[in-house]
C-alpha cells in the first residue's frame, strides 16, 4: 500500500503535530486569503481522487431494534436468546456501536433463521 492510501487525506503526520504541540496554527489561520478558503470549500466537496482512500464496500446490517421488535421481546430475552451481550444489544439500540464483521453476520442469521441461532446457543 503506497503511503498516499495509508494516509488517505491526512496533511500532516502525528509526529508533526506533537512536534509543535498539537495546537492550531493561528498565524496560518489569520493569513489565509478568501480565495485560499474558496478553493479550500471546493475541495472539501470534490477531494482530489489521489487524497482518498481505496474503495470500499460497506453493507449496512439490520436495524437491531426492528429487528428485536419482529420478536416482540424485551431486550434482556433478546439477548439471553441469542447469546449477545445485554450491553452491546443496548448500544447497537441506541446508535453508540455499530455491529460488524461476524455480529453484522449474525444478526442476519437471527433475521433469516432465527432458530438455527437458538439451537446453537442453547443446544
Amino acid at each position: 500500500m503506497a503511503d498516499s492510501e495509508a494516509r488517505s487525506n491526512v496533511s500532516i503526520s502525528a509526529k508533526a503535530l506533537r512536534a509543535r504541540g498539537g495546537r492550531i496554527d493561528y498565524a496560518r489561520v489569520l493569513s489565509t486569503t478568501d480565495a485560499e478558503i474558496a478553493l479550500q470549500k471546493i475541495e472539501d466537496d470534490h477531494p482530489r481522487p489521489e487524497n482518498l482512500g481505496p474503495p470500499r464496500l460497506v453493507i449496512g446490517g439490520p436495524n437491531v431494534r426492528d429487528l428485536r421488535a419482529k420478536f416482540n421481546i424485551s431486550q434482556e430475552e433478546f439477548a439471553a436468546r441469542f447469546g449477545l451481550s445485554l450491553r452491546t444489544l443496548q448500544q447497537w439500540e441506541q446508535k453508540r456501536r455499530v455491529p460488524d464483521g461476524p455480529a453484522k453476520l449474525l444478526l442476519r442469521i437471527i433475521e433469516e433463521r432465527p432458530q438455527v441461532v437458538e439451537q446453537i446457543v442453547h443446544g
